[in-house]
């Protein structure tokens, strides 16, 4: 399964505000994931789909709240 998450939504807005807060560079995350940098801004950007793998890793490694992903879901 694969989760879009569109670059001008609320959802990516909090993903990319939380890693900004949390001074977690893109890069880091990007070689965690073991992707390109450019990859992860694609999916970021909305650009490109996430893995629900990819997410619950950027989860339990950055502590990134599952919620920051989802929370345009009802």
């Amino acid at each position: 399964m694969v989760i879009f998450v569109n670059y001008d939504s609320p959802t990516s807005r909090e993903v990319l505000g939380y890693l900004k807060t949390k001074q977690i560079k893109q890069e880091d995350v990007a070689n965690f994931l073991g992707i390109g940098r450019t990859t992860l801004n694609r999916k970021l950007n909305g650009a490109s789909e996430f893995k629900i793998s990819e997410i619950k890793q950027i989860h339990d490694q950055f502590n990134v709240p599952f919620e920051k992903f989802f929370k345009d879901i009802n």
